[in-house]
């Protein structure tokens, strides 16, 4: 499964250095309404909790699983490269690139994630779905049960997380998006930043958010696609060499049409 990440010149140099893809809280996504949000629906009664005698009322229920499924990270792709809309938007103006990657080599594909790579793409709608039945299954405990097994994804629970994670609006379509959604990092911390497998490292990123970095293999790369404005030519070449990857070239060849096209950097001049 070949899956696709729009990524600015710096956002790349960094993957191919660190082979780290990063997740990231939906709170930090670019879109605010983008979060999971449990259906109020799903609670049918309130009532006074143990400790405290705290009356909790379907908004304060569905609030708290809000705040813990808020704790999963995710990472997007998407399933083409030569989307013109996501170069001008993801990859700064096509001064970035795209990022070809085997899903099954880079390890999105395991059962530690919520959601694998194969399970993970976006249902677009105009509204959300009013079902309450899924809901009834995604409470704050639910959210702590699911995220502390190994094997984390279980199709029972697919139907919930799906609602959660990956369903957006109408207007997003266009981006073909493919999501892989974690937990890990929460469980397997040592006394640093890296998790003791080193299969996670925690990143502090430039707006204060953390982000977490999932380790994937050399193979795992591609193929990377530059963009039309994309000056780091030379290095990415040398990377290339060292990593195993093909270099895809915009083609600057004038055509009929407005769409992205490329040619092997193989070469090229």
């Amino acid at each position: 499964m070949r899956i696709y990440k729009y990524v600015d010149a710096r956002t790349l140099d960094l993957i191919l250095q660190t082979r780290r893809i990063m997740f990231t809280h939906p709170a930090d996504f670019n879109d605010p309404f983008d979060r999971p949000r449990v259906p109020r629906s799903g609670y049918d009664f309130e009532y006074y909790s143990l400790i405290g005698d705290e009356l909790m009322t379907r908004e304060r229920q569905a609030s708290e699983a809000d705040e813990a499924w808020g704790k999963c990270a995710v990472s997007s792709f998407t399933r083409a490269h030569d989307n013109a809309l996501m170069w001008a938007h993801y990859s700064d103006k096509h001064r970035g690139a795209v990022i070809e990657i085997d899903a099954e080599e880079a390890g999105l594909t395991s059962k530690q994630f919520l959601i694998p790579a194969q399970f993970g793409s976006v249902i677009y709608m105009k509204r959300p779905n009013p079902d309450p039945a899924p809901a009834r299954g995604l409470s704050a405990m639910r959210a702590r049960q699911i995220t502390s097994g190994e094997d984390r994804f279980q199709i029972d629970n697919y139907a919930g997380l799906q609602r959660l994670f990956l369903t957006k609006g109408l207007a997003w379509a266009y981006e073909e998006e493919v999501r892989v959604v974690c937990e890990s990092f929460r469980y397997h911390w040592g006394d640093s930043n890296e998790s003791i497998d080193s299969s996670w490292k925690k990143i502090v990123k430039g707006d204060g958010n953390a982000g977490y970095g999932w380790l994937i293999r050399p193979s795992a790369i591609t193929k990377v696609f530059v963009g039309m404005r994309y000056t780091g030519l030379d290095q990415l070449r040398e990377q290339a060499g060292m990593l195993g990857f093909e270099i895809m070239l915009p083609d600057r060849n004038q055509r009929h049409d407005f769409e992205v096209h490329f040619i092997s950097g193989e070469g090229a001049d």
